[in-house]
């Protein structure tokens, strides 16, 4: 088993792992913790990572994703935002297929309420790796002339959710993979938009 294949069963063992400190501010926090599951899919595009947002324009592959992943926040601050980890896997298919697990660091806002409904951003950063690529993520990898199993992984994403169903919520995302402005490639990978629906427990 390669140092890579490892990655994955580290990252899961490491959400498992219950949050505990002696004193200091993940102490003071433990009885916040809060985890959940999601389940999300959609359509790869083939521009870059930001226009994704741009939903409407025509430029989507016939390429799609569908994946699961889970959440543990470990920290709550008095500051509005919430700190937690996430794991991931998904499918992609389409001209091919090839699967994705992800895992890193997510921030979460409180989010803005209007009336019954709340509006919450956040973001995930970490570490994407496949099984192979896909769509333009493919040409883009012929075109730096290497192979690109990890890159780094982004996943910005608003959610929307009703007082009526405190423990669901329904959410847009962008699956982005790229290489971080050369850091580990000189690559803008794959985009994909996508929406699903989380389940807090």
């Amino acid at each position: 088993m390669t140092r890579l294949s490892i990655l994955p069963f580290a990252l899961f063992a490491a959400l498992a792992l219950p949050v505990h400190a002696e004193d200091g501010v993940l102490d003071a926090h433990a009885g916040s913790a809060d985890q959940n599951l999601f389940v999300f899919g959609g359509a790869f595009q083939n521009e870059w990572v930001w226009e994704t947002a741009a939903f409407w324009r025509d430029h989507y592959e016939d390429n799609a994703f569908f994946g699961i992943g889970y959440q543990n926040f470990f920290y709550d601050s008095d500051f509005g935002f919430k700190l937690g980890a996430e794991l991931g896997v998904g499918a992609r298919f389409g001209e091919n297929f090839s699967t994705e697990v992800w895992g890193g660091v997510v921030l979460r806002g409180d989010g803005i309420t209007f009336g019954d409904v709340t509006i919450s951003p956040a973001i995930t950063g970490g570490l994407s790796l496949v099984s192979d690529t896909i769509g333009v993520e493919t040409e883009r990898a012929d075109n730096i002339g290497r192979d690109v199993p990890v890159l780094f992984y982004m996943g910005p994403e608003l959610s929307i959710a009703h007082a009526a169903l405190p423990d669901m919520e329904f959410l847009a995302r962008i699956q982005h993979r790229s290489g971080g402005y050369g850091i580990i490639a000189e690559i803008d990978g794959s985009n994909a938009a996508t929406m699903g629906v989380r389940f807090k427990f």
